[in-house]
């Protein structure tokens, strides 16, 4: 029986598949350091913890609302204003997701139409492409250049758009180069978002590890933008909450209507132990966000002083995220031969660029959300396997 599937065009993912053959690796008894994923080595800080089994402990144990928790929708929306600058209702215009991952797979499927076109600002977090596959939509691919500091020529992006445009995808701070979009930036594409009528999807999960002075600027909170911008955000990255499932939307009301419907027939609810634990996340204060920042900071340091002292690598330091984006082309190798010879040869996950970038295939990304001993040994090995 021949089986024609919607998701024919979908591709699984190489991050994941890339895990797999780490994990084939490791049970023939290979070293592998695993800098491939963007999982946080720490573990949930107690109080989150312990937030969570009082709920257990109180019989937290049924259905949520469809929206999440009222009073997890009202701590996001006094988050938002307080951080962000956004204003957002939390009876209409808050919606609790099951991670970040269903948040992005809501506004594909609930807004974005066969036929639509997608701007993607590459190199670009994997999910956005295939999700706009999935819509039935067509991605139009707008280069940002690493001689820009990883920021897209404007006139290219508005060359991109057309009367087809119905979204751009924005991802400030962003994966996989920790490019932070500076306010006068995001001012222009929100300009041209008004001129040309499209929606802006904002993918802010990294917003609290930033480096080096830079700011993190919402596009919803500029003027104009609210009611044509989606933010999606989370507690994976900041709360190194990444097994509890637990995000968010926030849009305007209209917006957020039929996203909730596929929600509602997709998931129903999130997580009500997660969401409990979530409220003490955000009632607690950051002082354990910010401890694991400076731990990301002092890593993301020790690898931009460490490429600096091998010649075939150059790196654009990233501001944000907890990812480094590298040039290995001074090799001779293409990203994904580097990646494969890194792996097979010196026992180093990392993931090509070619996962994140349509257009060249010169970098690595590496996560540095690992111990600064795996870091290490990896330079270590990078140094060896060069050497060759």
């Amino acid at each position: 029986m021949k089986i024609h599937s919607p998701m024919d065009a979908v591709e699984l993912s190489r991050i994941r598949a890339i895990g797999e053959k780490v994990q084939q690796l490791q049970k023939e008894g290979r070293d592998i350091v695993r800098l491939q994923i963007g999982e946080p080595d720490f573990t949930t800080p107690g109080h989150i913890i312990a937030a969570a089994k009082a709920a257990m402990d109180h019989g937290q144990t049924h259905y949520a609302p469809n929206r999440g928790l009222a009073s997890l929708r009202e701590e996001i929306s006094r988050k938002l204003l307080r951080d962000n600058g956004i204003t957002a209702d939390p009876a209409t215009e808050i919606l609790v997701t099951s991670g970040c991952a269903e948040g992005l797979y809501l506004v594909f499927m609930g807004l974005v139409e066969p036929g639509d076109e997608v701007i993607i600002l590459e190199p670009a977090y994997i999910s956005y492409l295939q999700l706009a596959r999935a819509a039935h939509a067509r991605a139009v691919p707008v280069h940002a250049k690493e001689e820009n500091g990883w920021l897209p020529d404007l006139d290219e992006l508005r060359a991109a758009v057309t009367p087809k445009t119905k979204l751009l995808v924005l991802n400030t701070p962003g994966n996989p180069t920790g490019v932070v979009y500076p306010r006068e930036v995001l001012q222009q594409i929100a300009a041209l978002a008004q001129e040309q009528d499209f929606l802006v999807l904002s993918d802010e999960v990294y917003e609290k590890l930033i480096y080096g002075g830079a700011q993190h600027v919402s596009i919803a909170s500029l003027d104009g933008m609210k009611e044509r911008t989606i933010t999606i955000n989370g507690f994976s990255k900041a709360f190194a909450m990444t097994g509890w499932r637990m995000g968010y939307l926030a849009a305007d009301a209209r917006l957020i209507l039929p996203m909730l419907k596929v929600h509602q027939y997709a998931v129903a609810s999130s997580n009500i132990i997660a969401q409990s634990a979530a409220i003490t996340a955000l009632q607690a204060g950051e002082s354990c966000v910010e401890e694991m920042r400076r731990e990301y900071a002092r890593r993301r340091q020790f690898l931009l002083d460490a490429f600096a002292q091998i010649p075939e690598i150059s790196c654009v330091a990233p501001a944000g995220t907890f990812y480094i984006y590298p040039n290995i082309s001074g090799t001779g190798l293409s990203g994904t031969e580097f990646a494969d010879k890194f792996l097979m040869e010196a026992g180093v996950a990392t993931v090509p660029g070619t996962a994140f970038d349509s257009f060249c295939n010169s970098h690595i990304r590496l996560s540095y959300a690992s111990s600064m001993e795996s870091l290490q040994t990896a330079v270590s090995r990078l140094k060896g396997m060069l050497k060759k």
